[in-house]
């Protein structure tokens, strides 16, 4: 079977369904494939706290480099998009379709995670008086749907009046809704298996079905099964980071006490995006979210992860989670992209008619209007608006420096503490805490010794490779030196 389309895009999670949206609005006459397992298995989306903010996400780490300021300022230009994003998709929705921003974000700084979450907390402060953000110091005992263990207390909070959130899951159906009801774009419940060339051209997609779908331009934003279908085109993967899974879990709680209003969240900590609860109905709270990176996709929610979450919620967010009335409805398992420089992966390649997005870690939904906008411009060859995006983080490239070594060492030192405190760690008060810095120091020196590379890959990844150093060192270490070679 053989069907034929202008565009394809391979994925059906947000960023996917925003770059379909964003090409039909740039191109009125395009056909448009949106290609991607209804069930969506490995996404990352199903499993989001969808926060639409850059401020809550702010880290000492990103403010020290171009790059990292870069990110930072995208973000921002991306909150500014979405109340006319929404309105637009919401214009043609029934009103039981439509989706709706809940705005207002409270960051608390509870210090469950030791230091790095002090020094996360002072960078968001900065970043919201350089931008002249509205916020406001708030007393962290009148938070709406806060109330945690007293040895679990806040000792000072904020409050960003702008940021907010969406419901990921109403985001999807919002998306499919709208797809449904446009006669340009298909939706193909199927997963892309490699991409169709004749010779050097792109002609298309292959899929699991056997189905062969045409297009003189593919777009492939499936998250982290980007790298799948890249690994069929070695000559091509070979000159785009790689991507892995950070796979991580989240709950949803039924409880008497009422939601918070917006969001409630901590810094970023403990190599994750930090603890947070987001309204999702007057009872409902969305808990998340767990970050590993890993080897495999996660594809079903983790036990480890799933209590993990359970006590923060009891003891850092509500201790009236505890109670006989509050029940779990839902576990989700989502799968961020993780490059090995930790930076989006957007733009076109050296194959004629392919564009990739994938890459953007914790920041794809969030900026996805900013990213579908203006590829779409790309595409057509029309001027776009943030030109920084492609020209920084293009397919085929070298890995990005987010950090020196030193740099990466100490930051994986800090998260790896606060891996610790998080889980009840105590450390005993006779230096120990010296020691404990010393010894995964000496971990983290000894892995980036083993790379034997000058790129240093983000502190995220060290955990991994600490557990099987006989299967990833080697892994490492060859695909680095491929790099230094190509």
């Amino acid at each position: 079977m053989s069907r034929s389309f202008d565009v394809i895009v391979v994925g059906n999670g947000v960023l996917a369904n925003a770059t379909a949206r964003a090409l039909t609005l740039q191109e009125s006459g395009l056909r448009v494939a949106v290609v991607g397992p209804g069930a969506r298995p490995r996404a990352a989306t199903v499993a989001a706290g969808a926060m639409l903010g850059c401020f809550g996400e702010v880290t000492t780490t990103l403010l020290k480099t171009d790059i990292g300021r870069t990110k930072v300022d995208l973000a921002y230009q991306a909150t500014r998009l979405w109340p006319d994003w929404v309105e637009g998709l919401n214009a043609g929705l029934a009103p039981e379709d439509r989706v709706s921003i809940r705005k207002g974000t409270y960051v608390i700084n509870n210090n469950m995670s030791g230091v790095i979450e002090d020094a996360n907390y002072a960078a968001i402060r900065q970043t919201l008086a350089k931008y002249e953000e509205p916020y406001e110091e708030v007393d962290p005992g009148h938070i709406p749907g806060l109330d945690p263990a007293d040895d679990c207390r806040p000792q000072r909070a904020l409050f960003i009046p702008n940021e907010g959130t969406v419901d990921s899951g109403a985001l999807l159906r919002a998306y499919t809704a709208s797809a449904q009801r446009d006669e340009r774009i298909t939706l193909v419940d199927d997963t892309v298996t490699a991409l169709k060339l004749e010779g050097s051209a792109l002609v298309g997609v292959t899929t699991a079905s056997g189905a062969t779908l045409s297009a003189g331009k593919v777009v492939l934003a499936a998250g982290v099964d980007t790298q799948a279908v890249l690994d069929q085109h070695p000559d091509l993967a070979r000159r785009i980071p790689r991507v892995f899974p950070g796979g991580g879990c989240s709950i949803v709680l039924e409880s008497e006490v009422a939601a918070p209003a917006g969001v409630i969240r901590t810094p970023n900590r403990a190599f994750a995006c930090g603890l947070h609860a987001v309204h999702r109905g007057d009872k409902r709270v969305y808990v998340g979210a767990t970050n590993h990176v890993v080897s495999r996709p996660f594809e079903k929610p983790v036990a480890n992860n799933v209590l993990f979450l359970l006590e923060c919620a009891l003891d850092q967010l509500n201790r009236a989670y505890a109670y006989h009335s509050t029940q779990m409805v839902a576990m989700h398992a989502g799968n961020r992209p993780v490059p090995i420089d930790g930076c989006p992966i957007i733009g076109d390649t050296s194959l004629q008619g392919l564009f990739i997005v994938t890459g953007t870690y914790r920041d794809g939904l969030h900026l996805s209007p900013l990213i579908a906008q203006d590829l779409a411009r790309r595409m057509f060859g029309k001027p776009v608006r943030h030109e920084r995006l492609f020209q920084l983080f293009k397919p085929e490239r070298r890995p990005l420096a987010m950090r020196t070594r030193e740099e990466a060492v100490e930051d994986a030192v800090l998260h790896y503490a606060a891996v610790g405190y998080e889980h009840g760690m105590n450390i005993p008060r006779v230096g120990w805490h010296r020691t404990f810095a010393r010894m995964y120091r000496n971990v983290a020196n000894s892995i980036y010794d083993a790379l034997e590379s000058e790129h240093v890959m983000p502190p995220e990844f060290l955990p991994m490779i600490d557990n099987d150093r006989e299967k990833w060192i080697p892994f490492f270490r060859e695909y680095l030196r491929g790099l230094t070679q190509a």
